[in-house]
């Protein structure tokens, strides 16, 4: 059986900050603070104990996640609340802070255990990360005053790599963030046209872009129809394992979608080859570099068999 000092010591070892209250109403005293909560919030020992865990707060008590905390408090219950909290020099930190009852044999709640992570830096990328989408799509929506859409698709055109894309690209460098390029083909679109003739090609077109449309979702990523057959989709802050998901669900997605280009029944079957390129974007490399490598990587889908999705290094 473990000692009562091995408990302690491990109690103390712990990296992640960690108190320990009495359940008393709407105040709950600390008993206990290992080194790593003092270590996190400036303070001493004898300033936190007896002190209820609201004096982190400061003046910020309009807090949603504090009624969280009242309500799993008073209920008896487990939270797991993110709160903007102060240490003693008042520097501000984000407290990603865990709450669990202690029960006694009879199942009444004698003391609460807290345990506290400092997650200001995930809290503050992922404030960054919105502006960058907020300011995407007010770029996004004054694309359609600028002649930057494509007549037939209605997707963005390629004008839009040269100010929107490389914005997305220079906001990826200084976040230090990974970007995917996708390059997508049409297999076999000149057969297309040759046997059915343009009107039905301008008809797959609208339905590839459509198909391509339906398989992002997030404000920051970039669909443009390059030209002729080709699409390019430009994902910020996406690593090379999502990327290839997506492409993946792509081909899937088109090939498993028919379309009718002529009445009354002529219906067909088209597919994609896709080529992609994920990387960490930095000041060592262009956007110019990633988009023709993803360019050939698309050739070697083609090699490959095509409906199918070649990565690259980049």
């Amino acid at each position: 059986m473990l000692s009562q000092e091995l408990y302690l010591q491990a109690l103390n070892s712990t990296r992640d900050g960690l108190i320990i209250t009495e359940a008393k109403g709407r105040d709950n005293p600390i008993i206990y603070a290992n080194p790593a909560f003092l270590a996190l919030t400036g303070f001493t020992l004898t300033e936190v104990l007896g002190q209820d865990c609201r004096f982190l707060q400061g003046t910020n008590i309009d807090q949603a996640e504090l009624a969280l905390i009242r309500l799993a408090i008073q209920k008896g219950e487990s939270v797991l609340v993110t709160l903007r909290n102060y240490k003693k020099d008042g520097s501000i930190f984000w407290n990603e802070l865990s709450i669990s009852p202690i029960k006694d044999a009879l199942g009444t709640v004698t003391h609460f255990i807290g345990i506290q992570k400092d997650v200001t830096e995930r809290v503050e990328l992922k404030k960054k990360l919105e502006a960058a989408n907020a300011r995407l799509q007010q770029l996004n929506e004054q694309l359609k005053q600028e002649n930057k859409i494509d007549a037939l698709t209605g997707l963005y055109n390629r004008k839009v790599i040269a100010q929107e894309v490389s914005i997305l690209w220079d906001n990826a460098i200084r976040a230090n963030e990974y970007f995917s390029v996708l390059f997508i083909d049409i297999d076999h679109f000149k057969a297309i046209n040759d046997t059915y003739g343009h009107d039905a090609g301008d008809i797959g077109l609208k339905h590839i872009a459509y198909l391509l449309q339906k398989s992002i979702n997030r404000r920051s990523d970039i669909l443009l129809r390059n030209g002729g057959e080709e699409f390019l989709i430009f994902l910020f802050s996406t690593k090379e394992e999502e990327a290839l998901a997506l492409a993946q669900q792509i081909n899937t997605r088109i090939a498993e979608t028919p379309v009718k280009i002529k009445e009354p029944n002529i219906i067909i079957n088209m597919t994609v080859s896709i080529g992609l390129v994920s990387a960490i974007a930095s000041l060592d490399k262009s956007l110019d570099e990633l988009i023709n490598a993803a360019d050939k990587a698309m050739y070697q889908a083609k090699m490959h068999g095509r409906n199918t999705t070649f990565l690259a290094k980049c």
